[in-house]
């Protein structure tokens, strides 16, 4: 088995896989049922060929693969060891997470909600592994729910995961973890701003999402996370700042993608500000000509342009 693990960090996943199904299979042929300590090494055997599954894109593979592990678990007393059921809710949130990667929502919205019946019964907080459990469930239900066109309930569950990471030490996992759900937060109200009323729905929101972002961009700076799906956050914060506090946009844009920001090499999304800069500026000219007497507003609006023109020199 641990050749199995090595072989999948070097990310061989088909000698990975091999390992792990010799392992698995050495096991099925041991009287596991009577044997707490073999069912678990059973089902670590399924749990990693799972993972092995999931990165060679054979979802329906990984998702019976895990089915054979939480039936092995069966036959581990889960109080003889913290590590036992954090086991099986981890196998419960990766089975409703490819589920929800293979089109089966239904089935993964059950098992998000397996997975979290098994954390109150055992102490969601009691450790930082099961909060960081919790987090993972909860914001990748989030992700179910947006495939579903459910900002509200994607929003609210986005923001149970950023809660439970707090307090934790910000490094490693953890990091990580805050970045995506704080991700999945901005995606939550992005996609609401699109849906009719939505503004005016997403006004009690605002400041969290805007907040999450600033605080994103905070971990990545001091953890140095990089990922492509970053480019995504960067456009869902365009657009919540465009829409809602267009005098923050171009602060926002500078701080990603210019200078020492964490996505200046990005030439794509650069463009895709600029466009954003300029749309900015299109809705901010119709918003002062049906105000033009206002002095203050037409004062908020040149103060707006010009931090929405320095952003657009710094990505020139």
């Amino acid at each position: 088995m641990l050749e199995g693990i090595a072989r999948m960090r070097d990310g061989d996943f088909q000698s990975a896989l091999r390992h792990f199904e010799d392992a698995a299979n050495l096991r099925e042929s041991q009287p596991w049922q009577e044997d707490p300590q073999a069912a678990w090494l059973l089902a670590a055997a399924y749990i990693n060929r799972s993972d092995v599954l999931r990165a060679l894109d054979r979802r329906d593979e990984a998702i019976h693969s895990l089915d054979r592990a939480i039936h092995a678990m069966r036959h581990v007393p889960l109080d003889q060891n913290p590590d036992c059921p954090e086991r099986l809710i981890l196998a419960w949130i990766n089975r409703a997470t490819t589920c929800g990667e293979s089109g089966r929502p239904a089935e993964a919205l059950t098992g998000f909600s397996k997975a979290e019946e098994l954390l109150e019964r055992w102490g969601t907080s009691a450790t930082p592994e099961r909060r960081l459990l919790a987090s993972m469930s909860h914001a990748n239900r989030a992700r179910v729910l947006l495939d579903l066109g459910r900002s509200v309930g994607g929003w609210s569950s986005a923001g149970i995961a950023v809660d439970f990471l707090k307090g934790l030490d910000p490094t490693g996992p953890v990091a990580e973890a805050s970045i995506k759900a704080r991700g999945i937060l901005c995606h939550s109200l992005a996609m609401l701003l699109d849906e009719p009323g939505g503004i005016e729905l997403a006004q009690d929101w605002i400041a969290t999402a805007t907040n999450s972002a600033e605080e994103a961009l905070a971990l990545i700076r001091s953890s140095g996370y990089r990922a492509p799906w970053l480019a995504d956050f960067v456009r869902y914060g365009a657009k919540i700042y465009r829409t809602c506090q267009p005098h923050f946009l171009g602060e926002f844009i500078r701080e990603w993608t210019t200078g020492e920001g964490p996505l200046a090499d990005d030439a794509v999304l650069k463009k895709e500000m600029s466009r954003e800069l300029l749309l900015a500026k299109a809705e901010l000219e119709l918003r002062v000509r049906a105000r033009p007497h206002e002095s203050e507003h037409v004062r908020r609006a040149i103060s707006t342009l010009s931090s929405l023109q320095r952003a657009e020199a710094a990505l020139a």
